[in-house]
């Protein structure tokens, strides 16, 4: 059980614990939790619904560098799996969406990654082609980016207005050592 003030990220949320409310529903314990990033929300949780992967402590910043670090080796969703029987570029898009949801529904942030990745990949193709980002892409590129930054943001004490400066900096710095190394 998380104790008030601990930090943990609930589904897609930053939160601070606040309350540990005992038989507060129904004769069950509830944790009372209130998002750092979406101002005045509150939510409740369950004691017996909060536990992995659903609620979790806050990356640390070990943890936080580690995956920031990861980012440029990362790979992005293999779209050409989805590709078998898919007869329309309506069935493709639909499978990738898919797994996009897929993704975010495990709520572990090296699962966010991918799609960010995928995302870019996909409209880097799409403006050599002479066309714009998709409205799926860039619903999905805007969630798990804001989803990141929340969670780095905490894990390493950066104020969320300067988390994608420093992602875009270490990851510049990541490529420019693995060039070196190759």
């Amino acid at each position: 059980m998380y104790a008030p003030g601990s930090l943990v990220v609930y589904r897609h949320h930053v939160c601070e614990v606040a309350a540990v409310r005992e038989d507060y529903y129904d004769g069950k314990d509830y944790l009372e939790l209130h998002a750092l990033f979406q101002n005045s929300l509150k939510l409740f949780v369950s004691a017996e619904e909060a536990h992995l992967p659903t609620l979790r402590p806050v990356m640390t910043k070990k943890e936080a560098l580690a995956l920031v670090d990861s980012i440029a080796d990362a790979d992005g969703i293999d779209e050409s799996s989805f590709e078998l029987g898919a007869n329309t570029p309506t069935v493709l898009e639909r499978r990738v969406r898919e797994e996009y949801d897929r993704r975010l529904k495990t709520f572990a942030p090296e699962d966010l990654v991918p799609i960010m990745k995928s995302v870019h990949e996909r409209t880097v193709r799409r403006e050599g082609a002479g066309r714009q980002i998709t409205a799926t892409d860039k619903k999905y590129f805007d969630l798990a980016e804001g989803l990141l930054c929340d969670e780095l943001s905490v894990s390493l004490g950066i104020p969320r207005e300067n988390v994608k400066d420093f992602l875009v900096e270490r990851v510049k710095q990541a490529e420019a050592k693995r060039r070196r190394r190759s």
